[in-house]
């Protein structure tokens, strides 16, 4: 066989392959790939602050949007409107909605061209899954994604979680350490997340 027809054969073997998962997983099957006992998380970073989301919860990762428009008398975490592949995209700051500085005090956010460019290559968009309409919220580093293990489960909370802290029911120790899980699906339901200024 050619090398060409191998490389056919293995790109359609990978194919079947992902086709299958995806099948399992929408049948809510178990996912082989997964380690017994285990479940996929996405390892994030807020500032100095680690957090890990059901991977189930995002639809994607992006790079920040190069155009972002505000909304008039909006929270100062709320960013704007970004246009992802023709689909309207709000786009949240985690870390103004976490510190909770910035709105207790009613000042808005830097125009985002000013926020652009000081903003560090690792910042990234993680789109949260919706029923009706995505929504992004920007944070400091998407790390990756993680197995944790079910036993690794500890009720240990971090502190300085700020208005995420309702959104944290349980930490997993990763390296040694109590990380906080976020549901992230929660926390951009909260009618808050989408607040006006009165």
């Amino acid at each position: 066989m050619s090398r060409i027809g191998r490389s056919r054969t293995d790109l359609q073997a990978l194919i079947r392959k992902l086709d299958a998962r995806c099948r399992a997983r929408a049948a809510g099957q178990t996912d082989d790939a997964t380690p017994p006992d285990s479940w996929a998380a996405v390892l994030f970073r807020v500032r100095d602050i680690s957090f890990l989301t059901p991977l189930e919860q995002l639809a994607e990762v992006l790079d920040l949007p190069p155009d972002v428009t505000r909304i008039p008398g909006a929270k100062p975490w709320l960013l704007g409107i970004a246009n992802n592949r023709g689909t309207l995209l709000p786009i949240f700051d985690l870390a103004t909605l976490i510190e909770d500085s910035a709105a207790r005090s009613g000042k808005v956010t830097a125009d985002w061209t000013e926020r652009r460019r000081e903003r560090r290559s690792r910042e990234r968009v993680l789109v949260v899954r919706q029923e009706h309409l995505p929504c992004g919220l920007v944070v400091s580093e998407a790390v990756g994604m993680r197995y944790v293990k079910n036993a690794e489960r500890v009720d240990q909370i971090p502190g300085g979680l700020g208005a995420s802290g309702s959104y944290v029911q349980a930490s997993y120790l990763l390296d040694g350490r109590p990380v906080p899980v976020i549901h992230l699906g929660q926390l951009v339901g909260d009618p808050l997340l989408n607040a006006k200024l009165a």
